[in-house]
């Protein structure tokens, strides 16, 4: 199985996000290399030979323009196409390590979908650790950055 990482970013989103893109993709070489044959890897099942994961970071007009989440299988040829967005407003201003985390975390929820939309031998419980283990992350990480969020919002709604 191999991942196609892309995104799709706007104004003050592009430069950190290539940033946190650039450090995440050199350790998922192991699913994500080029011309490899890891199609034809079979260590998360044959259900899915090709994924692409699009990590979406715009602002609301953008979304309102109609760029929309997409949750596409295609169980003939064995490929995903996952979008999914991330909080445009809080990435840009999150810290570096934040934002990293962040795009981990989406990246995460993709395979999620997977999971849930699987009808066969994906195995994306395996797939999932192997990322987290490559990005040295840890569910707990995710936990944290996600408890920090509630904080903020709580902080800011009282306002």
């Amino acid at each position: 199985m191999k991942i196609f990482l892309g995104s799709e970013t706007e104004k003050k989103s592009y430069q950190p996000f290539f940033d946190a893109r650039k450090i995440v993709e050199s350790k998922l070489q192991f699913v994500c290399e080029e011309n490899v044959g890891l199609e034809e890897d079979d260590t998360y099942g044959t259900e899915f030979q090709d994924v692409g994961i699009i990590t979406i970071v715009v602002p609301q007009y953008v979304k309102d323009l109609g760029l929309k989440e997409r949750k596409l299988i295609k169980r003939k040829t064995k490929e995903a196409d996952i979008r999914l967005y991330i909080d445009y407003e809080r990435f840009i201003r999150e810290t570096p390590e934040n934002q990293r985390l962040m795009y981990v975390e989406n990246i995460i929820k993709s395979i999620e979908v997977l999971k849930e939309r699987s009808k066969g031998d994906f195995k994306g419980d395996k797939l999932i650790q192997d990322i987290l283990d490559a990005l040295n992350v840890t569910k707990e990480d995710l936990d944290n950055l996600n408890r920090k969020k509630t904080i903020c919002s709580k902080i800011f709604d009282k306002k």
